[in-house]
């Protein structure tokens, strides 16, 4: 039970924090895709974390490693990908 309100607060509050990085980064010419690709990509985290922590317990490596990728996905956007670029 602590865990959905846990990831239950995080797909509520995480979405949001990405439209707030989105409306920063406006500013700089960010694309409103940029947005969306985080929403997906951090809803992705989140959905298959929840996945492998209670429901596939058996795999849950395989759900950790698809939350990590989502999780990198999003670093290499902020860090070289779109992101990256706004700052140059």
């Amino acid at each position: 039970c602590a865990q959905f309100h846990r990831y239950g607060d995080w797909i509520l509050t995480v979405p949001l924090m990405c439209v707030e990085f989105y409306l920063i980064t406006k500013k700089a010419g960010a694309k409103v895709a940029l947005l969306w690709k985080l929403i997906f990509a951090s809803l992705v985290m989140l959905v298959t974390g929840y996945l492998g922590e209670t429901i596939y317990k058996e795999q849950s490596v395989l759900w950790g490693v698809i939350s990590g990728a989502a999780y990198f996905y999003i670093a290499y956007l902020i860090w070289f990908g779109e992101v990256a670029s706004l700052a140059q």
